[in-house]
């Protein structure tokens, strides 16, 4: 929905500062302030870790690394999450070479320079015919990985399980992985254990997740983001819409279809839902994707397969919501800020926040409110506690920040913005990694920031109450 009454910002400027010099015995009172409401924007514009992903196949046929250009032509087409399948049948019954672990380390280093981010998956299997390997070679070829995928979190999205069978699905596995428990709880663990913590890896099967865990319930609140192993790992559906049980997605052994479903809308309120489609059937439709997206909270899928089920998407009129709700997608609402404030005085702000996408934030994020000079453009900023990652799908959230103006900062007039980089050091100041909100008029490509199309005046007289914290603004 679109909220087209704007109230524009009042215009304060710097020939006011003489007049706010007599206010000095009304400082006990709170600052003056204004709302602003923001009209929305369904513009489809690319965001850091959602959304349709390219895929890059690293096959026996192709051992190059990924190529700057084939980012870029994806980053053209509004996609930031490139899938890196690596095939390394030949290393079934020996170790990886630091050839191979340099390779992913260089796939890495170019998705970090195109401004994207890796979903990784490594297979021995292209064919149910095809075999796998054992447990033990998958426990230490993680082991190997463990160096790699760590240095390599700021670009790692997150990891799709694979090694286990055809393409990594967890089925068919010629070493029995599939069916034994202990396996499977084994490998899961392992690569729960290399991965950065703060990063998820995803499941093709919910029932490999109910097993693993022996927990037939969905995260609680409580249980979210926690660090725990459970409330790392998500699911990935590689056969969406194709049948009426996703061509063995949802077995029935224990759970019915919908109490999956009814666990999985629960489950991923707080964890990676994504995948892609493998044919069309009567269940492909625009109507049913679109219902089922929203209720299994989808993150991500394939940009390329399958291709008869995208051109139904394209041609039924529906492809450009998925592109849009896909994850995340924060739309402003309204701001309440000072339109005046001195040196020591109290910033206190809130801003109402929606959620228009089919789910929330999956990784980490910083949330900070930066004063620009208007002249000088000088930058302060104030870091949020605002876990970012619960603002829901389908649900609005109040935020209420409360800092101070340190005692030195430059009189003037001040815009202010929102920043929700990415917290990695590496990517903290790439604009291309930050979020971009849902609202016309607000974005600025060049610093990753977002307009609240609001102006503070700073001056040393101005009306405000004294800040008696330890949250100030601080100088970039």
């Amino acid at each position: 929905m679109i909220i087209k009454n704007v109230v524009k910002p009042v215009k304060l400027s710097l020939a006011m500062l003489a007049s706010m010099a007599i206010a000095g015995s009304c400082n006990a009172a709170p600052a003056p302030t204004v709302t602003t409401t923001y009209q929305g924007s369904w513009e489809n514009f690319p965001n850091p870790e959602r959304g349709f992903y390219g895929s890059g196949f690293y096959t026996t046929y192709d051992r190059s690394p990924l190529q700057l250009t084939q980012f870029q032509e994806l980053r053209n087409k509004g996609i930031t999450l490139i899938r890196r399948y690596y095939h390394i049948p030949e290393y079934r019954y020996s170790e990886l070479p630091q050839t191979f672990l340099d390779l992913v380390a260089q796939d890495y280093k170019t998705a970090r320079q195109a401004g994207a981010k890796l979903i990784v998956r490594f297979i021995y299997s292209l064919d149910f015919d095809d075999p796998d390997t054992s447990r033990d070679k998958i426990l230490s070829h993680l082991e190997q990985l463990k160096s790699v995928l760590r240095k390599n979190k700021d670009v790692t999205a997150f990891m799709e399980a694979g090694f286990i069978g055809p393409w990594g699905e967890w089925h068919h596995s010629t070493n029995s992985l599939d069916t034994n428990s202990e396996d499977r709880k084994a490998i899961l663990n392992k690569i729960l254990s290399v991965l950065p913590k703060e990063r998820m890896v995803v499941l093709r099967y919910l029932r490999h997740k109910i097993d693993a865990f022996n927990n037939k319930n969905p995260l609680t609140p409580a249980e979210a983001f926690n660090g725990s192993s459970r409330a790392r790992t998500g699911a990935h559906n590689d056969c969406f819409v194709a049948k009426f049980d996703d061509e063995g997605t949802y077995y029935t052994e224990g759970l019915t279809i919908e109490d999956q479903k009814k666990f999985l809308s629960l489950d991923n309120r707080y964890l990676v839902q994504g995948g892609e489609t493998c044919r069309t059937s009567e269940y492909s439709n625009c109507p049913n994707v679109l219902k089922e997206m929203e209720r299994l909270r989808w993150t991500y899928i394939n940009s390329a397969y399958e291709q008869n089920v995208l051109q139904g998407w394209k041609e039924q009129g529906c492809m450009e919501e998925i592109s849009r709700r896909l994850g995340y997608r924060f739309r402003l609402l309204d701001a309440t800020l000072p339109t005046q404030l001195k040196p020591t005085g109290t910033f206190s702000m809130r801003f109402r926040i929606a959620n228009d996408g089919w789910a929330n934030a999956i990784n980490p994020r910083k949330l900070e409110v930066i004063l620009r000079h208007s002249q000088t453009g000088k930058e302060y900023y104030l870091p949020v506690a605002e876990p970012v990652r619960m603002w829901m799908a389908g649900e609005t959230r109040e935020v209420n920040i409360v800092g101070g103006i340190p005692a030195n900062l430059p009189q003037g007039e001040y815009q202010v913005l929102l920043n929700l980089p990415d917290p990695t050091t590496s990517l903290y100041k790439r604009p291309e990694y930050s979020i971009r909100l849902a609202n016309k008029n607000v974005w600025e490509a060049s610093t990753g920031y977002n307009s609240l199309l609001q102006k503070i005046v700073i001056a040393p007289n101005a009306v405000g109450n004294n800040y008696s914290g330890d949250r100030f603004f601080t100088a970039r």
